[in-house]
């Protein structure tokens, strides 16, 4: 087993930098089936070369001891899928993901392979995903919001991805970023629908915090906010789906309900969905706030109503099922369109790739 360490990397910070790759050694120095390990960015990395002449890296880290001892383990294969075995414990992981496959509760951390054309091997850290929701005490909201965590860990299974939450519920987000195996770097990305205090104040605090603070025995880690989920054309047409629900006419007039904030550039985020929203449905669309904001939904819906010549209905621009969800539905609106996630449904598809795509957009390449 080999220790190396060919060039070490500035510490990055928040906002993620552009991505290092190390040069760790040269395809003649690997041997099929064998382990070697390097120290890169001050983290211990295991390589292996398969017979068929994949490469691959993963913490050299057993996670279930911390030991650093994965470049001893065996290699193999368990349906197709290379594994290594941990030679202690006996745990094997998927090379290619780091699932372990005989232990749900344990995930060893993957890295980036690259080659170039003299066949130098570099490698680089791949990322953990935190899925940061506000949070809620409403049974069925969180069972919606975990569909969606769930269905973001389906679509992209090489990530480790994790449930964390602002407020209301646990585990918060810098525990989960604490949580996170030292040997990755994190993007938060908020599952909010607009960008306001949570994520200027508390996830950029939480992030510049945390790469303050790297796990213990490994380097600094890199921690990124990505952008909030709105507005985006594609909720508009999440939004038009869920009107089209309860039967939207061509009289009918549409107000928007989101949740409000005191930041300005929240609410301009909202005016911005309430203006795509207008544009995929063909007609006017007014902005309106449950708290924090104005006008008010009830007070929106009101003035609506006076110079209405069908129906009064809210389109709620809401993450899932909760108290501000009802809130809406109680605005004295003639129909009211469910939030964008529903309680027993499959996430919209459009969500799903919103996330992953606001993860690989705050990611370094």
């Amino acid at each position: 087993m080999t220790i190396t360490d060919l060039h070490t990397a500035a510490a990055p910070s928040r906002p993620a930098t552009p991505t290092l790759w190390t040069p760790v050694c040269r395809r003649v120095d690997l041997t099929p089936l064998w382990g070697e390990a390097a120290l890169v960015q001050g983290r211990q990395v295991a390589l292996f070369l398969l017979p068929d002449g994949r490469l691959f890296a993963v913490s050299n880290q057993d996670p279930a001891t911390g030991s650093h001892v994965i470049s001893r383990g065996i290699v193999g294969s368990r349906g197709g899928r290379p594994t290594i075995a941990s030679p202690l414990h006996k745990d094997v992981f998927d090379l290619a993901t780091g699932e372990c496959l005989t232990n749900p509760d344990l995930r060893l951390p993957t890295w980036r392979v690259q080659e170039d054309a003299d066949h130098v091997i570099a490698v680089a850290p791949t990322r953990a995903l935190v899925a940061a929701s506000h949070g809620t005490s409403d049974a069925a909201g969180q069972r919606a919001v975990a569909a969606l965590v769930e269905s973001v860990r389906a679509a992209r299974p090489e990530l480790v991805v994790a449930d964390a939450f602002v407020d209301v519920q646990e585990p918060d987000v810098p525990a989960v970023i604490e949580g996170v195996h030292g040997d990755q770097d994190v993007t938060i990305v908020p599952l909010l629908l607009s960008a306001g205090y949570h994520v200027f104040h508390d996830l950029a605090e939480t992030a510049d915090a945390a790469v303050g603070a790297p796990a213990a025995g490994t380097g600094p880690r890199d921690v990124a906010v990505s952008a909030a989920l709105g507005p985006d054309p594609r909720l508009a047409d999440v939004l038009a789906r869920r009107l089209d629900e309860i039967g939207l006419a061509e009289d009918d007039t549409v107000v928007l309900a989101a949740a409000g904030s005191s930041d300005a550039r929240a609410v301009d985020d909202c005016h911005a969905t309430g203006a795509l929203l207008a544009e995929r449905i063909g007609r006017d669309v007014t902005v309106s706030f449950i708290s924090a904001a104005e006008p008010r939904v009830p007070d929106a819906v009101a003035a609506a109503r006076a110079t209405a010549s069908g129906r009064v209905v809210v389109a709620s621009y809401l993450l899932a099922p909760g108290t501000f969800a009802t809130l809406a539905a109680e605005a004295g609106a003639d129909a009211t369109s469910s939030p964008l996630l529903t309680d027993g449904d499959a996430p919209p598809a459009e969500l799903v790739a919103i996330v992953a795509e606001r993860f690989d957009a705050a990611s370094p390449a």
